[in-house]
C-alpha cells in the first residue's frame, strides 16, 4: 500500500507545470507553420535530433556524467520509440489535416490513456473517480472526433494520427515515471530524443517522403522553437518535475494545455469550432479534471 500525501505543491513546481503546459500548447501551431516546407516525419526527426543534441551538449558542458547500463539503454530506446517516435510522428502526420486547437485537445487526451496504462504498469488501483473520468474523457474524445468520422478523408486520418501520437506519449510518460528518479535528466532525455529521431528518420525513409526541405525563415524559426523551448526545455523540465512530485499532483495542470491550444488556434489561425466540437472539447476537459483533481484528504492507493 502507498499513501499519496495531501501536501501542497511548491510555488516553483506550480510555475514549472504552467510553463510545461504553455510549451506543449505551442507545438501544433508551430508544426502547422513549418509543414509546408518539409515532409512531416523528416520535420519531426529534425526537431527531435536538434533537441536531443542540445540536451546532450548541456549535460557535457555542465560536467554531468551518464552511467548507461544495457537495461537503461533499452528503456531509453523504448521511451524514444513511444514518447518521441510515436508521439511526435502522430503529431506531425496529423497536424497537416487537423486544426491546431482541435489537435491540441485530442493530443492531450493522453492522460486518459496513461491512467489505463498505470493500472497495469505502475500497479495503481483504479478508483471510482478515475473510472468515471476515463468514461467521460472517452466520450468527449469520441464526440470531438465525430465531425471527422467521414472514413477515408484527410481529417479523419489526421485525427487517428493525433490520437495514435497521444497513445505513444502516454506510454512514454509511464516509462519516464519509472526512471525519473535515476539522476540528472539531460543525458537520458537527450539520448531518448536522438533515438526517437532515428526511428522517425527511418519511418520517413519507409514512407518515401524524400529529403526536400525549403529552409525559409519561417521553417527555420519553427524548427528552432519546436526543438529548443518546446522540446529540450519542456522535456527536461518535465523530467525534473516527475522526479520531485507525484504524477497525480502534476496532472491537474495538463488541462491547461488544450485551453492554451484552443486560444492560440482561435487568435492566430482563425480556427472556428462547431457546436459538436465545442461539446466534445468541454466533455474531454471535464473528464481530464475528474481524473487529475486530487482529493484534499490523504488517499490510499492499492
Amino acid at each position: 500500500m502507498a499513501t499519496v500525501s495531501s501536501q501542497a505543491l511548491s510555488p516553483k513546481t506550480i510555475v514549472g507545470m504552467v510553463i510545461v503546459a504553455i510549451l506543449w500548447a505551442i507545438c501544433f501551431p508551430f508544426i502547422s507553420v513549418g509543414l509546408p516546407d518539409a515532409p512531416p516525419l523528416l520535420f519531426a526527426s529534425l526537431r527531435a535530433l536538434l533537441a536531443g543534441l542540445c540536451l546532450v551538449v548541456i549535460g557535457m558542458k555542465m560536467g554531468r556524467r551518464f552511467h548507461c547500463s544495457l537495461r537503461r539503454l533499452g528503456m531509453l530506446a523504448l521511451i524514444g520509440f513511444s514518447y518521441t517516435g510515436m508521439g511526435l510522428g502522430g503529431m506531425f502526420l496529423g497536424a497537416g489535416n487537423v486544426g491546431p486547437g482541435i489537435a491540441t485537445v485530442l493530443a492531450n487526451a493522453q492522460p486518459l490513456f496513461a491512467a489505463v496504462l498505470s493500472i497495469f504498469v505502475l500497479r495503481e488501483a483504479i478508483t471510482a473517480r478515475v473510472a468515471l473520468g476515463l468514461l467521460i474523457g472517452f466520450v468527449g474524445v469520441i464526440v470531438l472526433a465525430l465531425p471527422e468520422f467521414d472514413f477515408g478523408t484527410d481529417r479523419f486520418v489526421g485525427t487517428l494520427y493525433v490520437l495514435g501520437g497521444a497513445v505513444g506519449t502516454a506510454i512514454g510518460n509511464v516509462l519516464l515515471k519509472l526512471q525519473a528518479d535515476e539522476g540528472d535528466g539531460y543525458w537520458p532525455m537527450g539520448i531518448q530524443l536522438i533515438l526517437g529521431a532515428i526511428f522517425l528518420f527511418f519511418a520517413s525513409l519507409l514512407a518515401d517522403e524524400g529529403f526536400e526541405v525549403d529552409w525559409t525563415w519561417s521553417f527555420a524559426s519553427a524548427v528552432f522553437i519546436l526543438a529548443v523551448p518546446a522540446t529540450a526545455l519542456m522535456v527536461s523540465l518535465w523530467y525534473w518535475l516527475l522526479a520531485r512530485a507525484p504524477l497525480i499532483k502534476l496532472n491537474p495542470f495538463t488541462f491547461l494545455t488544450p485551453a492554451f491550444g484552443l486560444l492560440i488556434g482561435a487568435l492566430f489561425f482563425d480556427e472556428t469550432f462547431s457546436v459538436v466540437e465545442l461539446a466534445g472539447i468541454a466533455i474531454t476537459i471535464v473528464g481530464l479534471i475528474v481524473i487529475v483533481v486530487v482529493p484534499s484528504r490523504k488517499k490510499r492507493i492499492a
